[in-house]
Formats: C-alpha cells, sequence, structure tokens
C-alpha cells in the first residue's frame, strides 16, 4: 500500500478515535449539566452530522473532484476547530430541562443544540464519507479504519477525565483531530500548515492554563448550585473519576435527618455536603466515638428497624455520605456491611475527608464493598437481619419524575427479589422516601414490593408496616409475618415521636392521619387498594400516573406519566403542557425534532438530485430503503446493548465504552472481512449475512437475561471480557450490510455513493430517539424484535444492482 494510504488510514482512526471519545464525553457532559446520559440523544446527533455530510457530497459533486489528502487535512482541522467552537457555544447558552415547565423557548434552545452539537460530527463524517466515495474499491478497509478508531476511542473516553477533570477532555479530544490533519498535511497550503501550527498552540496553552469556560455548565436548578446560593455557603473542593464528580461545600442546606421528629430540640452535629455530578446532595456527618450529638439518630424513621430488630446484622445500599452507616454502628449492629457504587466516594472519606468523618469506613465491624449493588447483591452468600436502603438528596429531586426516560435497575421486581432472598428468617428491609405529593414514587416503590412478596408467594399484608413523618415516609418489610409483638412496639415508636402510622396488619383508618395530617388519610388508602388483588388493578389502571413495577425489561421507575391519561394529566397539570416535556413525553418531541431536522439536512438536498428515469427513481428509493432498514436495526440493537448493559456494567459510561467498543470492532472485523468473504454470489451471500444477523438478534433477547444471571456477580475486568465476546458474533455479521452495500451500488455509479451513507445516517438520526420509545411502551426486547425485522425487511431490496449475483470484481 502507498505510503499515502497508510497516513489517510491512521488519520481515519484518529478521527473516528476523537469522534466516539466526544460522544462519550457528551453523556458525560449532559449527565452532569443536565441530570441525564442523554446516550440516545448524542448518538442521534452523531449521525445528523455524519448524514449531513454525506447529503453535502451527493449534492455538490464539485467535491468529488477535489484532491483526496487536500480536502481531508482541511476538514480534520475543521472538525477540530468545531469540536471546541460548538462545546463553548453550547455551554454558554441557557438551556434547562427544568425550565421547560414554564419557558417554551426551551424547546427551541434543544433544537439549537441539536444543531450546534452536529457540526463537528458533521466535519468528522464529511472527513470518512469524502475518503469512502474517492476509495469504493477499498471501503472495506476504510471502514475497518474508522469501526476500529471508534472502538477505540470508546475506551479512551474512560481514562480521559482523569488528568484534569472536564476542563481538559474537550481540549484533548480536539487535539486528535488535529493531530489526523497534520498527518494529511504534508501537500498542504503554506497558509493551511500555519493554521495549524497556530491551532495547535492555542489548544496546547488551554490544556496546560485550563481556563473556566472549559468547566462543565451545571444546571442551577441541581443540588450543587442551589445550595451554594444559601449565605454563608462555600464550596470547599471538586474530585473526578471516570465515572462521577464528587464536590464537597459547607451549607445551611445541609441538615441532613430525613423526616426527623419535631420533638428533637437540640442541634444536628456538623455536616458537610456531598453532591454527585452536581446534584444527588447528601451529607457527610462528623463521627466521634460516643459524640452525643449523634442522638438525633433515635429520632429519624428510619430507626423503627432497630427497634425491631436489636443489634441486627446489617446490609447498607448505597449510603453515600453514610448516615445510615452511622446509624447501624449508633445501634449496636453486630456486623455491617455496606455496598457503596461510587469508589471515589469511599476514597474522600477514607482520606481527605478521614477526620471529619470519623475514618467511618476502616471502622473494624465494617465490611465496604465498592460495586455495583445489584452485582455485589448477586455475589453476597450471606443473609442480614436488616437491609437498608440509603436516601438521597437533601432535596428529594429524585422523587420528581422529572426525568422519566431515566434507567433505574435497583428499583425492578428482578432486584427486589434479589433483595428478599438475602434477608435471614426474621429479618427486615427498610426504606425511607420523601413525601412529595401527589403519591408517585413512594407508591410505586410499595406496588414493587407487594409484587415482589407474592411472587415469593407471601400475603403482603401480613409482611409490611409503614409509618409517616412530616416529610418522608418509611416502609418495613420483613421476611416473617410481623407479630402482635412488633406491633406494640410500632406504635409506641410512632406515638413517643409524633410519627403517622400509615399502615400494620389489622390497622384502622381512625389510627392514621393525626399527627401531620393531609385533608384524607391519601397514603392509608392507597395502601390498602394495593394490598387487595382487585382493587390493585383498577389502582393500575385508572390512577393518573403510572403505578406498575419496572422491569429489567422496562427499568423506567420514574417514568410515571401514563399516555392513556394524558388529557386528564395536563388538566391536573392547570392545562399547561410543558411540565410534560420534563418527563418521558420529551422523547416524542425529541423524535420528531430529528425526524424534522434529520429530513432538513440530509434527506432534502440529496432529493434535489435529477430522477430522469422511472429506472433511476426505482433505485433511489430501494438504495433509501435499504440503507435506512439495516441503519436502524443497527442502532436498535446499539441502544438497546447499550441500555441493558448498563445493569451488567454497572454504569452507563461503562456500557456506553464497552458496547460501542465491542459492536464496533467486531463490525469492523466483518466489515474488513466482508469483500474477501462475499467475492462471488454477493447478493445471494449478502442474503444469507441478513438473515443471520435477524436470526441472531432473536436469539440473542432470549438468552441475555440468562447471561446476566450467571455472571452479574463476577468482577469487572472479567465483565467487559465477557461483554466483548458476548457482543461479537453479532456484531460481527452485523459489519456486512452497509460495505456490501456499497459495493453493489458502486455499479449504479459513484454518485449514488453518498445517497447511501446519508440514508443510512437518516435513519440511524432517528431510530437512536426511536429505541427508547419503543422501549417506553413496549420494552427492550420490542426493540429487538423490530431490528430482526428491519434486517429481514432489507432481503427484497437488493434489485437495485445490474448485475446481479455475479462476482464484484
Amino acid at each position: 500500500m502507498a505510503p499515502i494510504r497508510i497516513r489517510l488510514l491512521i488519520a481515519i482512526f484518529l478521527i473516528s478515535s476523537a469522534t466516539l471519545c466526544l460522544e462519550i464525553t457528551l453523556t458525560r457532559y449532559f449527565s452532569i449539566s443536565q441530570d441525564y446520559h442523554f446516550a440516545f440523544l448524542v448518538i442521534s446527533i452523531a449521525f445528523l452530522g455524519y448524514g449531513a455530510s454525506g447529503s453535502l457530497l451527493a449534492v455538490f459533486k464539485k467535491f468529488q473532484s477535489a484532491n483526496l489528502e487536500n480536502f481531508l487535512c482541511l476538514s480534520s482541522f475543521l472538525y477540530s476547530l468545531f469540536i471546541l467552537a460548538s462545546f463553548l457555544l453550547c455551554n454558554s447558552l441557557p438551556f434547562d430541562l427544568i425550565r421547560l415547565s414554564w419557558d417554551k423557548n426551551q424547546i427551541f434552545l434543544i433544537l439549537i443544540y441539536y444543531f450546534i452539537l452536529s457540526l463537528p460530527f458533521f466535519f468528522a463524517g464529511l472527513t470518512i464519507s469524502f475518503a469512502i466515495t474517492k476509495l469504493a474499491q477499498e471501503v472495506n478497509k476504510i471502514y475497518f479504519a474508522d469501526l476500529m478508531g471508534a472502538g477505540t476511542g470508546s475506551i479512551l473516553a474512560v481514562f480521559i477525565f482523569l488528568p484534569k477533570g472536564e476542563k481538559g477532555v474537550i481540549v484533548f479530544i480536539a487535539l486528535l483531530a488535529l493531530l489526523a490533519s497534520f498527518l494529511l498535511s504534508l501537500r498542504a497550503s503554506t497558509l493551511l500548515r500555519l493554521c495549524l501550527i497556530i491551532f495547535l498552540m492555542v489548544e496546547a496553552a488551554l490544556f496546560y492554563f485550563s481556563p473556566s469556560c472549559l468547566n462543565f455548565r451545571i444546571s442551577p436548578f441541581k443540588a450543587l448550585p442551589l445550595s451554594l446560593e444559601y449565605p454563608q455557603a462555600k464550596h470547599l473542593f471538586t474530585r473526578w473519576n471516570a465515572t462521577s464528580r464528587v464536590d464537597i461545600l459547607e451549607s445551611p442546606a445541609v441538615r441532613y435527618a430525613p423526616g426527623l421528629s419535631l420533638l428533637y430540640r437540640n442541634e444536628l452535629p456538623p455536616q458537610l455536603g456531598l453532591s454527585v455530578d452536581g446534584g444527588e446532595l447528601t451529607a457527610v456527618t462528623r463521627f466521634q466515638e460516643e459524640e452525643p450529638a449523634l442522638e438525633f439518630l433515635s429520632f429519624l424513621p428510619s430507626s423503627l428497624a432497630y427497634v425491631l430488630s436489636p443489634r441486627p446484622s446489617a446490609l447498607i445500599i448505597e449510603p453515600k455520605g453514610g448516615l445510615d452507616v452511622l446509624a447501624a454502628l449508633h445501634f449496636k449492629s453486630s456486623q455491617i456491611k455496606v455496598i457503596e457504587s461510587n469508589p471515589l466516594i469511599v476514597k474522600l472519606l477514607n482520606h481527605e475527608l478521614a477526620t471529619f468523618s470519623g475514618s467511618l469506613y476502616q471502622q473494624k465491624n465494617i465490611h465496604l464493598v465498592s460495586a455495583n449493588t445489584r452485582a455485589a447483591l448477586k455475589q453476597e452468600k450471606e443473609r442480614y437481619d436488616l437491609i437498608v436502603f440509603s436516601l438521597v438528596d437533601v432535596f428529594g429531586s429524585s422523587s420528581t419524575g422529572v426525568y422519566g426516560f431515566r434507567e433505574n435497575y435497583l428499583y425492578t421486581l428482578e432486584s427486589f427479589s434479589h433483595l428478599w432472598e438475602r434477608l435471614s428468617p426474621q429479618g427486615i428491609i427498610s426504606l425511607t422516601l420523601f413525601l412529595l405529593p401527589p403519591p408517585r414514587k413512594e407508591i410505586r416503590l410499595l406496588a414493587t414490593w407487594i409484587e415482589t412478596l407474592e411472587k415469593a408467594q407471601k400475603d403482603p399484608a401480613s409482611h409490611l408496616v409503614a409509618i409517616r413523618s412530616w416529610g418522608t415516609i418509611s416502609y418495613f418489610i420483613k421476611k416473617a409475618p410481623f407479630s402482635s409483638q412488633d406491633i406494640i412496639k410500632l406504635k409506641a415508636f410512632a406515638k413517643e415521636r409524633l410519627f403517622d402510622l400509615v399502615y400494620y396488619p389489622g390497622i384502622k383508618a381512625e389510627e392514621t392521619n393525626i399527627y401531620n395530617k393531609f385533608n384524607k388519610p391519601i397514603y392509608y388508602d392507597l395502601t390498602v387498594q394495593l394490598l387487595d388483588s382487585a382493587a390493585r388493578k383498577e389502582l393500575y389502571a385508572n390512577y393518573l400516573f403510572q403505578l406498575r413495577p419496572a422491569t429489567d425489561n422496562r427499568p423506567f421507575f420514574f417514568n410515571f406519566y401514563k399516555l392513556d391519561r394524558l388529557k386528564a394529566t395536563f388538566k391536573a397539570l392547570g392545562q399547561k403542557w410543558l411540565p410534560l416535556l420534563q418527563g418521558s413525553f420529551l422523547v416524542p418531541l425529541l423524535l420528531l425534532q430529528s425526524v424534522f431536522v434529520a429530513f432538513l439536512l440530509i434527506l432534502l438536498p440529496v432529493l434535489v438530485l435529477k430522477t430522469n428515469t422511472r429506472r433511476r427513481r426505482g433505485i433511489f428509493f430501494q438504495v433509501f430503503s435499504y440503507f435506512s432498514l439495516i441503519g436502524a436495526a443497527y442502532m436498535f440493537v446499539e441502544i438497546t446493548w447499550i441500555q441493558k448493559f448498563i445493569l451488567f456494567l454497572g454504569h452507563p459510561l461503562y456500557s456506553v465504552s464497552a458496547i460501542i467498543f465491542s459492536l464496533l470492532v467486531s463490525s469492523g472485523l466483518g466489515s474488513y472481512f466482508s469483500k474477501r468473504l462475499f467475492s462471488q454470489d454477493l447478493k445471494k451471500k449478502l442474503r444469507t449475512g441478513l438473515i443471520l444477523c435477524s436470526g441472531l438478534i432473536l436469539i440473542y433477547m432470549l438468552l441475555l437475561p440468562l447471561f446476566f444471571d450467571n455472571f452479574l456477580g463476577l468482577k469487572f475486568m472479567l465483565k467487559i471480557i465477557l461483554t466483548f465476546l458476548i457482543i461479537f458474533p453479532l456484531g460481527f455479521f452485523m459489519g456486512f450490510p452497509f460495505p456490501t452495500g456499497i459495493r453493489i451500488l458502486e455499479s449504479e455509479g459513484i454518485t449514488l455513493i453518498p445517497w447511501g451513507w446519508a440514508t443510512n445516517a437518516f435513519s440511524s438520526v432517528i431510530s437512536s430517539v426511536l429505541a427508547l420509545l419503543i422501549a417506553f411502551w413496549g420494552g427492550y426486547n420490542l426493540v429487538l424484535i423490530w431490528a430482526a425485522a428491519g434486517y429481514l425487511l432489507a432481503l427484497p431490496l437488493l434489485s437495485f444492482s445490474n448485475h446481479r449475483d455475479k462476482a464484484n470484481t
């Protein structure tokens, strides 16, 4: 191969690495700025840019006569430039999802975000699509370099936050693209070379000095900015790891004692705020042995668990700042095991906050496991007298249901079943939640536990008690039925602290709603309805919000809005439609937006091409249908696996990185070998490949739950390796349809290649969002069924070739 081709493939590799780094970094940016990773939206934005680049080449054919190396040098330089420019511009826009409740202008800001963030991907796509157009016979090698670079970039993204936090990330990605431009600049003009050198100096200076403009903008409505608005509030420091940002602060807002009895008159011990990704504000409480200030723990509703089960062996789940761990120590638990998924929090409490926290996690009777909760529970063999779900977020924003598209694998039927298995014969599960009327999260959580108990062939009415404070509700689920002695202790505890009884076996309505009164005993009424199977079905159907338990297939616990109650919800919101967009109904808006923008920037420009003959019009339709279907099928698989493997790998960043790496490397190898494997009987073998893709998708859909169930408890690196191995076979075959379609398309003339590229990207833009929409109402298995159908529907669309099944020579 000529030297220029080697440099070109390396440049393509670097461009694709930068592109995937940018995609994954944007998921972290959205997690911090808007409280959700929006992986599906980022992928849609990326393909919008890629598709628009293909349309440009299809419409303006004069570009196709440009010098290959000079054109790629300029486009990769512009890519590097717009990585920085688009980030800085978007970071300065006052866009905020919370403001959708009252500010309709935010809808237009979403559109602006969509467009601006697609610009760097436009130049990345322009670089790669131009190379494919000019070197169509070597598409398999270019596609291989493209996908291998993308896979490498997905791994790089896990580590690029470590050196300098968010300040160095965008600059590093821009430097990757600039390096690609330098590789192709040997024949570039003096002016372009000078621009490259100047921009290299600018990026180096930005990386070294790390100005504040590179900080990720955080929504002013998230917990961290809100708490810093209080008088005398002080930000102490920020720390980063690959998956999270943790801030430590002093603020009057950090008074963390959920549901504290109004009878408690003393001061709380000093507390520091701990915020994860700018939200989830909890507290680190000062701890010293036998400190009198810890007396407040006895006035929390959650302390009932220690009255019902003295000196228990306790399992504490996700304690963050460690309040529930302190409680377990204070009440003399015989054994304490802590599952904390964020290793950065553990590191802070063991080192920089060790003096303040009393080296909490290093106490002799505490055993700490830093791992994803579901994975840790799968490994767990012990049984516990008490399992505590820790409440997170001082402001209770996690209970609002604002982000109904957020997946949560801890609050599913399958997860609760695992927890139930870890209880000792007299064990108790304790959960405390903030009250945020109208009741949603707290009732859905209770419904999930009731169905879990029924699944275990238990009578839920005998295994449940609940109490309510002025601001929280606490549920206690016991492995054995609650005894009369338990109920005596419950009543005494509630009366001494002025907590309201919500439910216990045999409770009467007049015993409820006494101290902290509502107009009617709504939580008692809802609990009684849920405990009656017939009334529960009616409640599920007629209640304004979604109460049916979430499952691993549909893990959207915070998706409370119901499509069939849209009109009633609209009325309940004061006939205001904007608040609906805070929840899952934002996704249909994003879908409509993606269709509009993708049509405008990808399809419409290409449709101006002349189609003089009926034969050519037919080819256009077949090309559009074929590349749209394989693009949609690929994206349905990718989005579904990203979401499903969050459970297996423990964090969205790991899932995005591992799935994209595994899919693209395996697809890249499939692309590379496609020409060799499909050298004869091209269309016939492609049909076989499409059928294999469809069949494998359905097989994976059936076997994946079994795979998770058997391997969820393995060490993290083993799970990464298994993820790659399980995905590789399907990914390899999914690498065939696109380059093979390009080769078939080439027989109709090179001008149609950008059209194939554009329509594939157009479909990917839409299907990235559509996949999540389908999952909301049908689950991710339905998305996979549609993916399998997409490959099958592409079978009759291979007639755009004139040479039938002859070898492509």
